[in-house]
Formats: C-alpha cells, sequence, structure tokens
C-alpha cells in the first residue's frame, strides 16, 4: 500500500486521502496509481467516495514526471507515455466511479489540485481555498487539465483559468462554476460529515442509477435523456420487489 495516499473505509464510505502534507500532497505517479487501482476494485457496497488532502492543503500539484535536462532527450511518444498518461488515466478512473465523489478542499488546490476538485461530482471547499492552473507560468500548456476540465466548467471559466493564472478563492470557484459550494473553514467538516451522511442514507442502487445518468444524460439528445431517465428508473424501482 502507497502510505502517501491513505485508505479508510467507514461503512459505506470510501475515503482517499493524500498524504503528503509537508509538501502540499504533491501528487505522483505512484499515487495516482493507487488512487486508480482502489477505483478499480470498488467493492459493490460502497455508495460514495471521498477524495481529500491531508493537513492544510488539498493538493499543491504535481510532481514532475518528466526527466531532467542534459540527458537523453526523450520523444513526444515517451513523454505521452510518462507525463500524459497517467494523469488522464486518473481523471477518467475518478469520472467513472459508479458512485457519487466528493472532494473536500481545504487550502491550495493548483493544477492537477483543481483538476482532481472539480472532476469529483460534488467539491466542497473552505472559502479561504485557493484554486489555479498556473502551468502557463512556465510555457507549459495544461491540457490534461483542460481535459478533465472540459466537461465540468464552462469554456469561459476554463480559458481564463489557464490564460490569465488567476488563482480563485472557494467563494469565486464557486461563482465561477468549479465547485458546488465554499462554506467557512470553520464549518467545513461539519458540512462534508452531512453530505457524506445524507448521500450514504440512500440505497446503492439509487446512487448507481443517478451516477449513470449524470455521466451519459448531458451528451444524449433530449429523447434519448427522456428514455434513458425511463429505463433508469424502472431498473432502480425493480430493486426495491
Amino acid at each position: 500500500m502507497n502510505e502517501a495516499v491513505l485508505v479508510r473505509r467507514e461503512g459505506a464510505v470510501l475515503t482517499l486521502e493524500l498524504n503528503r502534507p509537508a509538501d502540499g500532497n504533491l501528487l505522483d505517479a505512484a499515487m495516482g496509481a493507487t488512487i486508480v487501482q482502489q477505483l478499480a476494485q470498488l467493492d459493490p457496497e460502497v455508495r460514495l467516495v471521498c477524495l481529500r488532502g491531508a493537513g492544510a492543503d488539498f493538493c499543491a500539484g504535481r510532481v514532475s514526471p518528466t526527466p531532467p535536462k542534459g540527458g537523453a532527450v526523450p520523444s513526444a511518444e515517451q513523454l505521452r507515455q510518462k507525463v500524459a498518461l497517467p494523469a488522464l488515466a486518473l481523471y477518467d478512473a475518478i469520472k467513472a466511479v459508479p458512485v457519487p465523489t466528493v472532494a473536500v478542499v481545504r487550502g491550495r488546490a493548483l493544477g492537477v489540485g483543481t483538476a482532481l476538485a472539480a472532476v469529483c461530482d460534488i467539491t466542497l471547499a473552505s472559502e479561504d481555498a485557493s484554486f489555479a492552473i498556473p502551468e502557463m507560468e512556465r510555457d507549459i500548456p495544461p491540457t490534461l487539465v483542460m481535459a478533465a476540465l472540459c466537461d465540468r466548467v464552462p469554456p469561459k471559466t476554463l480559458a481564463w483559468l489557464v490564460l490569465s493564472r488567476r488563482t480563485l478563492n472557494g467563494l469565486e470557484a464557486q461563482a465561477a462554476g468549479l465547485i458546488t459550494t465554499a462554506v467557512p473553514a470553520a464549518a467545513l467538516d461539519r458540512e462534508v460529515q452531512a453530505a457524506i451522511e445524507t448521500i450514504a442514507a440512500c440505497s446503492a442502487v439509487s446512487l448507481r442509477a443517478c451516477k449513470q445518468y449524470l455521466q451519459h444524460a448531458p451528451a444524449m439528445s433530449p429523447a434519448a435523456a427522456s428514455a434513458f431517465a425511463g429505463h433508469l428508473a424502472g431498473t432502480a424501482l425493480s430493486a426495491r420487489y
């Protein structure tokens, strides 16, 4: 088990906690792989997955996976394999979780941290949290983070975050549609606990139906979305008999 990601199962709730508080929970390849593995083997009885960070920050960015300059020059394919694919696999794995996902954000959520916060279905943050995509400061196009966010936030919000490198606090992130809600820091744990208890009290069947609809209906035509809604409702209701 990678101790940089703490895995806790409490009843129907699985919590994945980034555990490198000394460096702001910077995400490295092993941590990402651990999260992907845990989500791939999700127990059918789990009704909610919670993603959070230990200490003062949620996730202050990513440990650079690029090789140092001065050695052999990597090819574009090597960089795609080492840099791009692991990050994309992580974002896709979180989006594909069959039950609701909740991110809890305090402190910094920078670059990959902003992406991890936003790809979850519900994101609860403290008002003094900070969100930013600063990669263009180093003239690096953050297309991986953009891929995570392009179906989560309006295009103008994404363009502004990427090109301006503006840091948003929790209230600004909520107004921009990046997170669900921001509350005073002292109230965050209470708000999170209330949300988790409310969600986890529902049946796994109903939660999975809601998640399926959220995953697929936005890309459907209105007629297809309506038909899909009827199918999911019928399937979920049949579990009661």
